[in-house]
């Protein structure tokens, strides 16, 4: 089984995780809090994160995710987790959404 490293930034730590290649980001939710979802179809948003490298290791955009992300003015680096696949290394940073 050929893995891939998922960094995730979250409030100022990073964690590194074994992901197996070809899995959707949705796979994470079971080894961290870090990176929330919500409807898992390009709909509400809560799953956008910023690839700081290793973009070209995410499966392209899917026509929903381009839509959601078009409409929100998202920056060029920013994705839905929910829509992508790893096929390589990759470095996300997530933004804390915890409510105070």
């Amino acid at each position: 089984m050929e893995t891939v490293t998922v960094t995730l930034i979250h409030a100022g730590q990073q964690q590194d995780i074994k992901l197996r290649k070809g899995l959707g980001l949705q796979a994470l939710a079971k080894q961290t809090s870090a990176l929330e979802f919500d409807c898992r179809e390009a709909d509400c948003g809560i799953c956008i994160c910023r690839v700081r490298a290793g973009g070209e290791h995410l499966s392209p955009p899917t026509a929903p995710e381009a839509d959601f992300l078009r409409a929100m003015r998202a920056d060029p680096e920013e994705r839905l987790a929910c829509q992508c696949r790893v096929f390589g290394d990759v470095k996300l940073e997530v933004d804390d959404h915890a409510v105070t």
